[in-house]
This record gives C-alpha cells, structure tokens and sequence, in this order.
C-alpha cells in the first residue's frame, strides 16, 4: 500500500494513537452494517434495498504492516 505525507494531525483507527504533522499515514475502506448489498427490508409494510456504506479510514504505517 502506498503511503502519504499528511498535512494535518490525524488519529488512527486501528490504535487510536495519533499521527503527527508529517508523518506517513495509509487509508482503508471499512464497510458500515452488516448487511448484504442489495438485501431487501421492509418497514411499516414499504420494501427498502439496502446498499451497503464503506467508508475511508486514515491507519499508521504501524498498523497498516508498510515499511
């Protein structure tokens, strides 16, 4: 994975520890729910599709394993 220079202090969301002006930081995409993609649901007798939502996360070089 390619690392980047940041430019802002940001938190990591694996570990929770910060990383710094500067330092190098890796982004994932997380998936919110649990839901399939295209499973249907009902509610109050309307049938919804549910998608479902990813969500890009900063990681350090720590826990993303990049030298």
């Amino acid at each position: 994975m390619k690392l980047k220079k940041t430019r802002k202090a940001r938190n990591c969301y694996s570990c929770k520890s910060s990383i710094s002006k500067g330092d190098l930081y890796g982004q994932k995409s997380i998936a919110l729910g649990s839901k399939v993609n295209g499973q249907t649901e009902t509610a109050e007798g309307m049938y919804t599709v549910v998608h479902q939502m990813r969500i890009p996360v900063d990681m350090c070089q720590v826990c993303l394993g990049v030298k």
